[in-house]
Parts: structure tokens; C-alpha cells; sequence
């Protein structure tokens, strides 16, 4: 058995491979499976591109014009990417998390390009805007975290910078001169060690 249902198929997977090769050989050859080997698209993604084929969405978009097809997936898949691109900020590069942040959405996308019947050239399309998606959510994590980070800085410089003042409520006698009830500032830094009393001040 030869690949040649590679060539002819109609299954995702042929397709997918033919658009590859058209403009990237090298990787699909790299990508090419050994000879009398068939895969088959999961019955899961079978049956939920089949679902969103029934949507109302899908049967509304189907006979519109293609410019307002591409709008309308381009805006989809560049919404998608945003909060993945937020998650992709938290993740360390070319991790597993990060390449799961990176294309979670593309079989979404992908699917929902072949159910309102997209060309193979408006690839280029959805695919720029789920990069700028990405760039979205990732600049505006960078953002979010720098602000978090200054508030917690001016915060700490505040505190250290201000002494510790603790309100003092002072009671003089009526000879001293003073009010009673006056209210000062206690300022832990201007206190003084005082050297030890005399033995004339001590009473038994």
C-alpha cells in the first residue's frame, strides 16, 4: 500500500498535507508517514466538525462572500488567541504548556475554516490573526505584570521611608505647665540612652 491517499484524500489529514507541501516541501517530507501507513482523522474531531457544521453560525456564514468570511474567522481566531497569549506569558518557552498555549486554538479554527468553506488561501489570513491574538494577550500580560510590580515597589519604598510614629497621650500635673489629654508624636528614633541616675535621686 503507497501514499497515494496523500495525494488524492479527501480526509483533513491529506489535505492539510498537500497545502504543506505546496509551500513548505522540506517539512512535509519530514512530516510524510512510511509507506502503507494510512492515519485517520480521531472520531472525535470527525464528529465535532460535523457539529459545528449544523450551527447556525456555520450555515449562516456559509453563503456569505469571502471577504466577509475571512473578517469574520480572522476576528474569531484573533479573540481566541487573546487569553491564550495571557496564558503563554506565564509559561516557560518551548514547554509543553507553551506550545499548548500556542495552538490550542488552531483545530478550532481550522475546523470552523472548512465549515463555512474557506479556500486554502485564506490560511494566511486566519493565521495572521491568531499570531496577532497572541501578540495581544501577551503584551497586555507584560503590561499588567510591570504595573503589579511598581505598585508593589512604591509600596515597600513607602514603608521603609516613613518612621514609625505612634500617637503619645501625655498627662501633666497643673504646675508643669502643660494640657491634660495633649497628643504628640513618639518617634522611636529620638530616643536616647541616658547614663545611670545618681544614688541621691533613688529613695527607699
Amino acid at each position: 500500500m503507497s501514499n497515494e491517499w496523500l495525494q488524492t484524500g479527501n480526509c483533513p489529514i491529506a489535505k492539510s498535507y498537500r497545502a504543506v507541501s505546496s509551500v513548505l516541501p522540506l517539512v512535509a517530507d519530514a512530516l510524510k508517514p512510511p509507506p502503507g501507513m494510512k492515519l485517520k482523522c480521531p472520531p472525535a474531531i470527525v464528529a465535532a466538525r460535523a457539529t459545528l457544521a449544523r450551527t447556525a453560525f456555520a450555515k449562516n456564514l456559509r453563503p456569505q462572500p469571502l471577504p466577509t468570511k475571512v473578517l469574520v474567522i480572522g476576528v474569531l481566531g484573533m479573540a481566541a488567541n487573546v487569553p491564550l497569549g495571557i496564558w503563554r506569558e506565564h509559561t516557560k518557552k518551548f514547554s509543553p504548556s507553551w506550545f499548548a498555549a500556542v495552538h490550542a486554538a488552531v483545530p478550532f479554527i481550522a475546523m470552523l475554516r472548512k465549515c463555512v468553506l474557506m479556500p486554502k488561501t485564506a490560511m494566511a489570513f486566519t493565521i495572521g490573526a491568531s499570531v496577532l491574538g497572541q501578540v495581544i494577550g501577551s503584551r497586555a500580560e507584560q503590561y499588567r505584570l510591570k504595573a503589579v510590580a511598581a505598585r508593589r515597589l512604591a509600596l515597600t519604598e513607602t514603608c521603609v521611608s516613613e518612621p514609625n510614629q505612634l500617637d503619645v497621650v501625655t498627662v501633666t500635673g497643673v504646675g508643669g505647665g502643660g494640657h491634660c489629654g495633649e497628643i504628640i508624636k513618639w518617634d522611636p528614633l529620638s530616643l536616647h540612652v541616658s547614663g545611670p541616675s545618681s544614688s541621691a535621686s533613688v529613695c527607699c
